[in-house]
């Protein structure tokens, strides 16, 4: 893997090489090592109402089910059948009731992963208690959960503290007392981490997002956060109250909003796999996963107070509407970059000091992937 270049270039710092973002070897290095090691958001608790409730995801080359038990207590394990190895889940949802049965020999396990059943077998002829569902880490964090494959992973807070991005000051935001209004997924042939990268700088602002730059002032400058406020966050321009088709909606606002003296924009790149961005009325959560060195699952979920939710009489549309219209910007440039970096004439990727998030972004993967 070549993470040198034999010339530096005054002003810049290396990025990815051509290999890291298309190497199949390199791409399955990086699913054990970094997202076979680090928490990875894997979706929202509100997918996990009732008991039984399942969902199934895939973090790094693994595919996860989890869970609530009768407890009401999160449980995640391997998706694979004990006795012949078969897939035991496809889909996520309710109505599955209070067992995991397995589509091949109907073996079926409790939500605690212990096998109860083994059809066509005397009860006793099978030592069921050595053949229970393998484990998984599973937690959770202002109402998104996250899975971690590692055997002895550090707590989930004590890790996001570690991020660059500062996710914990987002919990004023109290995110788990918002709902679900809808997900949309997108297929995008695209590198995981030119779409980190493409998320982790705003020089591109100016020039793919012209809306967003004309409700972010800030963004047309090529910065993220403003050097005249302390908390991150970045101002709306004057009299707007939302990032919406509509900028002056007047949708209720997210808790702690109304305490802030502008109506601002918040984000956070929570590392290898998860977005958040918080604007006054809306908290939109973009969640990777990775398929290949060229291929990335993109699950973006709009978090809107409950009361917003239940009001059927709301139109929630120029604001989702908004937010995917920047998504499919970033998606478009997103594969314009992956088009480029696959030709031979293209060695590797450099960052300008204004691009900072993403040579920490960098620094990070090298850390890892080593």
């Amino acid at each position: 893997m070549d993470t040198m270049s034999e010339n530096k270039i005054n002003g810049l710092t290396e990025s990815f090489t051509r290999d890291e973002y298309n190497s199949p070897e390199i791409f399955n290095l990086e699913m054990e090592k970094i997202f076979g090691t680090n928490w990875c958001f894997a979706g929202r608790t509100d997918q996990l109402a009732h008991i039984g409730d399942r969902l199934v995801v895939d973090i790094g080359n693994e595919s996860i089910l989890i869970l609530r038990n009768r407890e009401n207590e999160l449980r995640a394990y391997y998706n694979v059948c004990q006795h012949r190895g078969s897939r035991l889940c496809d889909a996520s949802g309710s109505g599955f009731g209070a067992a995991i049965t397995c589509p091949y020999h109907s073996w079926s396990y409790s939500l605690d992963g212990a096998l109860v059943a083994t059809p066509l077998h005397e009860k006793d002829s099978i030592d069921r208690e050595t053949l229970g569902l393998k484990s998984v880490h599973v937690d959770q964090w202002q109402g998104c959960l996250f899975v971690s494959l590692q055997t002895n992973p550090p707590a989930l807070t004590d890790w996001l503290e570690n991020h660059y991005s500062r996710p914990r000051e987002l919990e004023k935001f109290d995110m788990s007392s918002l709902r679900t209004a809808r997900t949309t997924i997108d297929e995008v042939s695209a590198n995981w981490k030119v779409l980190a990268e493409n998320y982790s700088e705003c020089l591109h602002c100016a020039v793919v997002h012209p809306e967003l730059v004309d409700l972010v002032p800030i963004y047309k400058t090529g910065k993220t956060i403003q050097d005249d406020r302390q908390d991150w966050g970045v101002s709306l321009a004057q009299g707007k109250t939302s990032l919406s088709h509509n900028p002056n909606e007047t949708l209720a606002l997210l808790p702690a909003m109304e305490e802030l003296d502008e109506y601002s924009v918040f984000g956070a790149f929570v590392y290898p796999n998860m977005l958040i961005d918080i604007s006054p009325t809306v908290a939109v959560l973009t969640r990777y996963v990775p398929r290949s060195p060229t291929h990335t699952t993109i699950y973006t979920d709009y978090l809107f107070p409950k009361s917003v939710v239940d009001d059927k009489t709301l139109d929630l549309e120029p604001t989702i509407s908004f937010s995917d219209m920047v998504n499919q910007q970033d998606i478009a440039v997103s594969e314009r970059v992956q088009r480029g970096v696959s030709s031979k004439s293209f060695t590797r990727a450099y960052h300008t000091k204004m691009e900072r998030y993403c040579h920490q972004l960098i620094r990070r993967y090298r850390s890892e992937i080593s």
